[in-house]
């Protein structure tokens, strides 16, 4: 891709996450004048996830549904972070997403951990949240990544702002899916402005 292409389409997906953060904004506005009984509740809770590989997103899920929402399969996935995959000779970043609930409120706390032998990121964010329904949010937002000196990570390589729009849902009561995509304004030395993610966590 030349750096024109590049440049395009970074502009697309950073018109795509302003046009979200502006539905954030007016959204008040709207539910102020919108009936109580037919405001959705939208997703509840607080949880923690790791990101999947999309090719092992289906088989993944169905293990974490069946095991009943364990939050085995999440002590699993940080017991191998940092170890190479079988056939491989470098270990991939394991991440770990948390959301913390605030009971009345649209906005959630929300925190990224980038894990391989050592901590390599980590990226405490805020984000308002919509109910899409009455057990899925869409959320858009903004966090400040911290990152390890030298280390190449799906946040970045260097400290700096993360703009974040998502969609959260339950699947019954402890198993959680999410995507989100992730903006970093700037030049990106060793990774893409733009990160596309999905991931399974566990609700409490």
């Amino acid at each position: 891709m030349n750096l024109s292409t590049r440049s395009g389409a970074t502009r697309s997906w950073a018109t795509r996450l302003w046009v979200a953060s502006l539905c954030g904004a007016i959204a008040p506005l709207l539910v102020a004048h919108t009936p109580a009984w037919a405001n959705p509740r939208g997703f509840a809770g607080s949880y923690v996830g790791s990101v999947v590989n999309p090719s092992e997103f289906e088989s993944s899920l169905q293990s974490v549904v069946l095991s009943g929402g364990s939050a085995a399969w999440l002590m699993e996935q940080a017991m191998n972070a940092g170890r190479p995959a079988p056939g491989q000779t470098t270990a991939p970043d394991t991440q770990f997403h948390g959301r913390l609930d605030l009971p009345n409120s649209p906005i959630s706390l929300r925190g990224t951990l980038v894990l391989n032998q050592d901590i390599e990121a980590v990226m405490p964010s805020l984000t308002y949240d919509l109910p899409l329904g009455n057990a899925a949010n869409v959320y858009a937002g903004a966090g400040f990544a911290i990152v390890r000196p030298g280390a190449q990570t799906p946040l970045g390589d260097r400290d700096g702002v993360v703009i974040t729009t998502g969609v959260e849902a339950s699947v019954g009561r402890r198993v959680v899916v999410y995507g989100d995509v992730r903006y970093r304004p700037g030049p990106a030395a060793a990774t893409e402005n733009m990160q596309m993610q999905l991931g399974i966590g566990h609700r409490f």
